[in-house]
């Protein structure tokens, strides 16, 4: 059994201090992709308050830093991702809607 989501959810919560984190595993989508190298392709929703005062593009790095080892090491448990980043007063608006 592919234990991945449990470790980006635990690296997200210990390195950005998550107050909540949301993982879709959509590598059903991408049998067969050759360049996977055997990673999964996951879509990540974090909320963190480090992410207060801080551009779209860095909250995005500090969630890649978090997940280096999973995307690059061996073996590479993480092919693709697609992030959503969230402050806790963004979340809070959207779970109000």
């Amino acid at each position: 059994m592919d234990n991945t989501p449990e470790i980006i959810d635990t690296l997200l919560k210990e390195k950005l201090n998550a107050q909540h984190v949301a993982i879709i595993d959509e590598s059903h989508k991408h049998r067969g992709h050759k360049a996977a190298g055997g990673g999964g392709h996951y879509h990540v929703t974090v909320v963190s308050s480090q992410f207060e005062n801080v551009n779209l593009v860095d909250q995005r790095r500090l969630v890649y830093s978090a997940l280096d080892d999973q995307i690059t090491g061996s073996p590479k448990l993480i092919h693709a991702l697609q992030i959503k980043t969230l402050t806790p007063s963004q979340w809070a608006e959207a779970e109000k809607s």
